[in-house]
């Protein structure tokens, strides 16, 4: 049984389905013919969100969430530019509780971001409780200074053979001196990692799909710009996600066997306001005409 149905009474056949997807439609002599399955259909829900009488039904997916959308997008450009280049990155928060309901926004939200091949699988760990957020700061930074040792021992080790240090270790050690100030920082009683903000969001994706870090960019992003319309500010945290193949790390955060964090964000209601838009270089662009 195919996936879709056609109403044939609602039906204009006006081929819009046959133009977005041949690989389930098709005009058979001017009636619109479906086939849908998992062998053709990847339940992007075009078909629907397209046809003007509602005359096709999708029964792999929930009709109830198809919504009439709004014929204006209801922002212009220099809004959408202004909120882009009203984002900072802020890590200073004040102790507000953010509601649940707009965390669950943000959450659903991203049910609609694109993923590649549409395979709809990033998920999110949410996390509210701060002594887990403590935990996961105090791994984070004994899995650098780990980390840490092991990198010296390789380049004394490289020295002591004669060798030269490969750039890439020089690099390397060379944030060496960013873990000592992290160090410190959270031995005067900082949080170096996630700032004491009261809401940590981790993105993550199988490593064997489609785009999973791209997935899970997508979403956060997502989340970074729906945020700020709710009085909310966001970090990026890619300390964490360095991190988080720590084995300590792993079993704190419990995710799914074959999944791996891609994202990491901060979020809480800032103490900072800012009034201008900041400089930045210039995009590296290239035209081919």
């Amino acid at each position: 049984m195919s996936w879709v149905s056609i109403e044939k009474d609602e039906c204009t056949e006006c081929g819009l389905c046959v133009t977005r997807c041949l690989r389930c439609f098709s005009d058979n002599g001017g009636e619109i013919v479906v086939d849908a399955n998992e062998d053709t259909c990847n339940l992007c829900g075009h078909c629907v969100a397209l046809c003007p009488t509602m005359a096709i039904t999708h029964h792999k997916m929930n009709m109830d969430d198809f919504i009439e959308l709004d014929k204006e997008i209801g922002i212009n450009t220099d809004q959408l530019v202004q909120l882009i280049r009203r984002r900072r990155s802020h890590r200073d928060f004040t102790d507000k509780e953010i509601p649940r309901r707009d965390l669950e926004t943000l959450v659903d939200i991203c049910s609609y971001c694109p993923t590649g091949s549409n395979v709809q699988n990033v998920g999110i760990v949410v996390i509210q409780n701060r002594d887990k957020i403590q935990r996961l700061s105090d791994l984070t930074i004994e899995s650098f200074q780990k980390a840490a040792g092991i990198l010296k021992q390789r380049a004394d080790r490289l020295k002591a053979e004669g060798k030269d240090i490969p750039e890439e270790l020089n690099y390397r050690l060379a944030r060496l001196n960013d873990m000592n100030r992290i160090k410190e920082a959270k031995e005067s009683g900082l949080d170096p990692v996630f700032y004491k903000a009261p809401v940590v969001m981790v993105f993550h994706s199988p490593e064997l799909t489609s785009a999973p870090k791209d997935n899970c960019m997508i979403a956060a992003q997502t989340v970074v710009l729906t945020a700020m319309t709710m009085g909310l500010e966001t970090c990026y945290i890619g300390l964490f996600e360095a991190a988080s193949t720590y084995p300590p790390i792993i079993e704190e955060l419990q995710l799914p066997p074959d999944h791996r964090v891609l994202s990491v964000l901060i979020m809480g209601y800032p103490t900072l306001t800012y009034l201008r838009a900041v400089d930045r270089k210039p995009m590296n662009v290239r035209w081919d005409t």
